[in-house]
């Protein structure tokens, strides 16, 4: 009790030996939410040490281990509605040192003074035993199955129905092109729903006895119980995709995604759940996104796949530590002033044990194993570190990943750089990529804005591939905008792409920006582009990308561009 007095000072001796007898956990708030106390048995079903003083309540749920992030946001969202004084209850999770408790919350408004947080432990209780039971075997999202309980049953099917020579069960495991950036889009209501959709889509496309289970964010695990043939599971794919590719409408705007599976059958392809569903996750790992191809079996040499990628993995991770990265750099040239305005840096890998890796293969596993902070921390160090030995007028420009600005510490990382190589902010562009802003949150937007009250330069790569792209211009000053390779590369490119380049070179204009075309590789096409208004070019005709040592002679030979290619 001693170590309560400050936080006690307006509660008498009996009202807190009162409440310390209690077999309840007993928090009392006052209207500031601040604990003017915490009992014994509160501090212990919490897993909370008990303040000397008036604390917070809120925050000191935040800073508990043993609360999970869904049981800590419960609680939170019914604290601060609190005023409303409607009485609050609630199930939450609690992590103990034996085993997860479940705990009943219930808060009460006390006449205008503040509030008491009740809390029982009712693990043992039938109300709490039916609740993880149904919690425990189903998607809260969806309410199918979750996928431990789909691969219970599965191996429990199989076990009680044999595995048969042939025709044994087959696992689809549908994973959800795009889904990510819708989410990001519309919010996650609505990603809700949307796959709320998607799962009655394909509940709609299976018998009885198949089960459905989602198995992760943007997958749906899928077993066909029954089956009679390969050829027979592959019509049965093509039917799930193309229920799943016509549009979805949420809030009266129609949603297009697109989709891929992986599928395993039993035997062949793995005799135990366990086997099927990581088979066909290989699979449907092994499609890539921009393929036409949407269905593949699995196959034996994805296995070695797989084992190539994790090698590939193990060394990424030591890469940095060992100094196999370098920067490349490639010219971009002012077409109408005959001169070199700046360089982009490209990271190049040259591994050790692998030799070059491209970058195509390796920043997208960067970024899915959380290295690409890290490694976009030295890429901005470094170029900054050799661009400030060029002439003042050379900008150099840096690509950064959408993860590395969600982190919210980018803007700092930016800014110490800049200090530490002594660059001047001008000097530096920051490469985006349209997927970023679709992100749409205050710490994307936040950090965008930061960067450009330091100075620096602010890019929008890939201009025309994404999604609502001249939406973008209007919710963000850029500085430039690079107007994506497809557009230019192709050796008889179409008219439309033509068509493309002028009206982008053109809006470019009208905002008082430049534009810079990129993937220019013949003389031709630096004609047509100096024709259709861009102002930047960059490409293999003018120079491919050197290292920092040859920068000083790309420079002079590129003062006019006309003799680039010789």
């Amino acid at each position: 009790m001693h170590q309560n007095g400050a936080a006690n000072a307006r509660l008498s001796p009996l009202m807190l030996a009162a409440l310390e007898s209690t077999p309840l956990g007993l928090v009392v708030l006052d209207k500031k939410g601040l604990a003017q106390h915490i009992n014994k048995c509160a501090a212990s079903l919490l897993g909370l040490k008990r303040p000397r003083r008036k604390s917070n309540f809120s925050k000191l749920l935040a800073g508990c281990a043993s609360l999970d992030s869904a049981s800590q946001k419960m609680l939170a969202a019914a604290l601060t509605h609190a005023a409303d004084a409607d009485p609050k209850e609630m199930l939450i999770s609690v992590e103990s040192c034996n085993a997860p408790k479940m705990v009943a919350v219930d808060i009460r408004p006390a006449a205008d003074l503040g509030w008491v947080v009740s809390l029982e432990d009712v693990t043992q209780t039938r109300q709490t035993q039916d609740w993880l039971l149904e919690h425990v075997s189903s998607d809260p999202v969806t309410g199918l199955w979750n996928r431990q309980h789909f691969m219970l049953m599965l191996q429990d099917s199989m076990i009680a129905g044999g595995l048969p020579d042939h025709g044994g069960p087959a696992v689809l495991l549908v994973n959800l092109h795009r889904f990510k950036v819708v989410n990001d889009m519309l919010g996650t209501e609505a990603g809700d729903a949307l796959l709320r959709m998607v799962g009655e889509r394909i509940t709609g496309a299976l018998r009885e006895e198949d089960m459905l289970a989602r198995s992760a964010g943007n997958e749906f695990a899928i077993a066909l119980t029954r089956t009679e043939g390969r050829a027979a599971i592959m019509a049965k794919a093509s039917v799930l995709l193309e229920k799943l590719s016509a549009p979805y409408t949420i809030d009266g705007q129609d949603i297009t995604l697109g989709a891929k599976i992986g599928i395993a059958h039993a035997p062949e392809d793995g005799r135990s759940a366990e086997a099927l569903l990581a088979h066909a996750g290989l699979a449907v790992q092994a499609l890539d996104a921009s393929s036409p191809i949407r269905l593949r079996f699995f196959d034996t040499e994805l296995i070695e796949r797989a084992r190539r990628r994790r090698g590939l993995e193990a060394d990424l991770r030591l890469a940095l530590e060992r100094g196999e990265f370098a920067l490349h750099y490639q010219p971009q040239v002012d077409v109408n002033h005959a001169c070199v305005t700046g360089m982009e840096a490209l990271i190049r890998w040259h591994s050790l044990s692998r030799g070059m890796v491209g970058p195509c293969e390796f920043i997208p596993l960067a970024e899915e194993i959380g290295l690409i902070g890290d490694i976009g921390d030295w890429v901005l160090r470094e170029a900054c570190q050799e661009a400030a030995s060029w002439p003042d007028e050379i900008t150099v420009a840096v690509n950064a990943s959408p993860l590395q600005f969600e982190t919210g510490n980018f803007a700092r990382s930016v800014a110490e750089a800049l200090a530490e190589t002594r660059l001047p902010a001008s000097r530096l562009e920051i490469e985006i990529t349209e997927s970023l802003l679709l992100r749409d949150t205050g710490t994307v937007m936040g950090t965008l804005a930061a960067l450009q009250a330091q100075g620096v330069r602010l890019v929008l790569d890939d201009f025309g591939t994404g999604y609502a792209s001249l939406s973008q211009l209007s919710r963000f000053r850029f500085d430039k905008i690079k107007i994506d390779r497809s557009f230019v590369s192709p050796p008889n490119a179409a008219a439309e792409n033509k068509a493309i380049v002028r009206s982008i070179a053109a809006l470019a204009h009208s905002l008082g920006i430049p534009s810079t075309a990129e993937g220019v590789e013949t003389q031709t096409q630096l004609d047509q582009i100096k024709a259709d208004g861009c102002t930047c070019v960059q490409g293999y005709y003018l120079s491919r990308p050197v290292p920092a040592a040859a920068v000083n002679d790309v420079l002079a030979r590129l003062h006019h561009p006309e003799r680039a290619a010789a």
